[in-house]
This record gives C-alpha cells, sequence and structure tokens, in this order.
C-alpha cells in the first residue's frame, strides 16, 4: 500500500454555525459586480453539482434573477428551477469568480439548508478535506 500526504493552507471550523442541524457549514460572502456584498451561511454538499442560493440572495446582489442562463435541478427530492449568475464568492482570504444558480424560491429566513455550496462554482476551485469529528474543513484552493 503506498502513502499518500495532501497539505492544506487553510482550515475552516464550522461547528459553532452547525451544532443546530448537523451540517457542514461555511460562512462564505456573496459578491456581484464588487459593489454589493452579503454575508451567507452554506451547506457545504458535494452531491449537489451546482452551488445553489435563495433567490432573494440575486435581488439582493442587484442581479435581475430572469436574466440568469434557466436551468432546472434534480434533486433527491424533486425539481426546482434556477437561474445561472456569475458571482464572487469569498472564504477565509481565498476569492474566486464563478457560476451558481439562484433557485426559484426564498431562503428567508436565511436557511444552510437550502443555500449550497457544490461541485460547480465550490469544490472544482478546491481540494477539500472534512473531518468531521473535529468539525474541520480543511481546504486549498486550485485557481486556474
Amino acid at each position: 500500500m503506498s502513502t499518500r500526504t495532501l497539505s492544506f493552507s487553510a482550515v475552516v471550523p464550522y461547528g459553532h454555525l452547525a451544532r443546530a442541524t448537523r451540517s457542514i457549514i461555511a460562512q462564505i460572502r456573496l459578491t456581484a459586480d464588487t459593489i454589493v456584498a452579503w454575508d451567507v451561511d452554506a451547506r457545504v454538499d458535494c452531491g449537489s453539482s451546482f452551488c445553489v442560493f435563495g433567490r432573494q440572495w440575486a435581488d439582493l446582489l442587484g442581479l435581475d434573477w430572469e436574466a440568469g442562463e434557466p436551468l432546472t435541478i434534480s434533486t433527491a427530492a424533486g425539481t426546482f428551477y434556477a437561474h445561472l449568475h456569475e458571482v464572487s464568492i469569498q472564504l477565509l482570504e481565498f476569492e474566486w469568480t464563478t457560476w451558481v444558480a439562484f433557485a426559484e424560491w426564498d431562503t428567508m429566513p436565511p436557511s444552510p439548508a437550502r443555500d449550497v455550496l457544490g461541485l460547480n462554482g465550490f469544490f472544482d476551485h478546491s481540494l477539500v478535506a472534512i473531518d468531521d469529528r473535529a468539525e474541520m474543513i480543511y481546504l486549498e484552493p486550485r485557481f486556474s
């Protein structure tokens, strides 16, 4: 058996955000056009194809929800409609621009169960390891 070593430049503790919901949650900052920014508690979910946020975040960022590329997202619970928009995501000192889906529904009050960091937009930009016992996310950005 060969041994592999991974290195990470950042650690994100999530226990203080997740104890009530038993989730892996990270606080991020969403920005559009570098003018308006909002802090969002989002669930880290490698089973989600996209980063998905409630429609109100598009509105709060000053985006025209309907102007985004339409998308139908299927989940175990059913399907919903969303629109893709380009935004910047910041986690700790790392920031990148990516396409995220804003769903047809709102998540107000904010709901990390429905605001999600998924494969496209989060995992495709970082090497991620989760130590659930220690309630830590290990992160190594991979921007190209």
